[in-house]
């Protein structure tokens, strides 16, 4: 696709589209030796668009939170392959040392959105490609915003009227993360959120919807809510709303959860090894509306 510009402040970065209005390369840009007024055009870009990537970054573990810092504080990780020295990185990744994975081999196999049991929407991923498999493990990314603009007005009238019920606990016990005392269960109260919200990227309205954290739909029979929440994520999933990131080593791939659903693809896991860090940033703006039981939670 061809290359253009985006202006922010003084600077200009190089940037193609990857997917017109939804997902972005930016070029020539090496993020732990940029200039100030570059990584604010860099921070500028991750703002107002649904997914950003950056190939060829060779970055050290504290430049990767350092990065993953400039867009929103980041949370820290308990469940989904902690690292043993900074707590806010995951590490996603089949290989082994002493026998045991050194990481969380197979996350996010299906499709999903994070960030659905805050009482307060709002969440960046980025992900960090240190060794990938040439072929598999690809991570898909559907624009949630034009799967619902797609539907006649009708039916999205009616979708804006319904709320889904979300509960952090029901997620980490549907896929068997950890086991929770019923102390931590108490804590992990139902959040309702609608079935329609506004991107966060540009005010469009979009889905939020997803698979683990989602308990019911409200005012409808559980069998009927998630048949709904299954049929609209299948709608939302179909390849013209998806971008698919084809990894090479040092990418970095960065999307805006709320607007977006993202799932990984297989790959063969006995003849190549893979190795991502993950971060998870809660937007500054709405940090300061994250009670404190929330942020002592376990991580979704």
């Amino acid at each position: 696709m061809a290359t253009s510009t985006m202006e922010a402040g003084t600077t200009l970065l190089r940037t193609r589209w990857l997917k017109p209005s939804f997902a972005i390369e930016i070029l020539d840009i090496d993020l732990p030796t940029a200039s100030k007024d570059e990584l604010l055009a860099f921070d500028d870009i991750c703002r107002r668009t649904a997914v950003v990537v950056v190939r060829n970054q060779t970055l050290s573990d504290e430049q990767v939170l350092d990065v993953s810092g400039r867009l929103g504080k980041v949370s820290a990780q308990q469940y989904t392959g902690p690292h043993p020295k900074y707590p806010g990185i995951s590490i996603l990744s089949n290989k082994k040392v002493d026998g045991k994975y050194i990481g969380t081999p197979d996350a996010g196999r299906n499709w999903h959105t994070d960030g659905t049991t805050y009482a307060k929407l709002g969440l960046t991923t980025m992900l960090y490609g240190i060794e990938c498999p040439p072929e598999g493990s690809d991570t898909l990314i559907a624009d949630a915003a034009a799967a619902f603009e797609s539907l006649p007005l009708e039916r999205q009238r009616e979708l804006e009227k319904l709320n889904v019920v979300h509960n952090r606990g029901h997620l980490i016990q549907k896929y068997n993360r950890a086991a929770l005392s019923p102390e931590e269960l108490a804590k992990m109260q139902d959040v309702i959120h609608p079935v329609v919200v506004k991107s966060a990227v540009d005010g469009r309205k979009s889905f939020f919807i997803t698979n683990g954290s989602t308990k019911s739909v409200q005012g409808m029979s559980q069998e009927d809510g998630w048949a709904l929440i299954k049929e609209l994520i299948a709608y939302t999933v179909q390849e013209q709303f998806v971008y698919r990131h084809k990894w090479q080593d040092k990418d970095v791939l960065i999307w805006n959860d709320v607007g977006t659903l993202h799932s990984a693809t297989p790959y063969d896991e006995t003849k190549y090894e893979r190795l991502v860090y993950r971060t998870w940033m809660r937007p500054f703006d709405v940090v300061s509306a994250t009670t404190a039981i929330e942020e002592l939670l376990p991580a979704h």
